[in-house]
């Protein structure tokens, strides 16, 4: 079996949880002769010859990046290639509800496109502190910490795709 977890990053956060997700997968598979994969988007020719996909953006704006869902319309969709999707945003954990709705929102735009069999919203990591504007806009406290990642959740993600592969 061949999996490929294939993301775009910004800041190198939604990076960093693709490999922890390939490091839980290569764990949990190893007796079972899985080929894993990592790779940001822009270095995949083509997603034909992977038994499996797990894909990962940051969301800017509420939407995932534009090259990003780029990929899954061109490459993805329609390729019957079973897919995992994760997204990660900053203020999901903590931001206004009225974000929160709008960040779910594109997770289901996205997992339709795909027809992923599961998706799912990751806490982030920002590099330096919000502006005040930007806290007061987005709802988030002054004394959040820069790093929300939940590793225990993104741990346990990946544990239930390995259990499926």
């Amino acid at each position: 079996m061949k999996i490929l977890i294939a993301y775009i990053s910004k800041t190198g956060t939604t990076e960093e949880i693709a490999k922890r997700i390939a490091e839980i997968l290569r764990a949990r598979c190893a007796e079972k002769n899985v080929d894993i994969e990592v790779s940001p988007i822009d270095a995949v020719g083509s997603v034909l010859g992977y038994d499996r996909l797990i894909l990962g953006s940051p969301i800017n704006g509420m939407k995932v990046l534009p090259q990003f869902r780029e990929f899954l319309s061109t490459r993805v969709s329609g390729s019957n290639i079973p897919t995992d999707i994760f997204i990660v945003s900053y203020l999901f954990e903590q931001g206004r509800n009225v974000w929160r709705r709008a960040i779910r929102k594109e997770l289901e735009s996205i997992r339709t496109l795909a027809h992923a069999s599961s998706a799912e919203i990751f806490a982030g990591r920002l590099p330096g502190p919000l502006p005040a504007f930007a806290r007061v806009m987005f709802g988030t406290p002054k004394d959040l910490p820069l790093d929300m990642r939940n590793w225990g959740k993104i741990e346990a993600w990946a544990e239930e795709i390995a259990r499926r592969v």
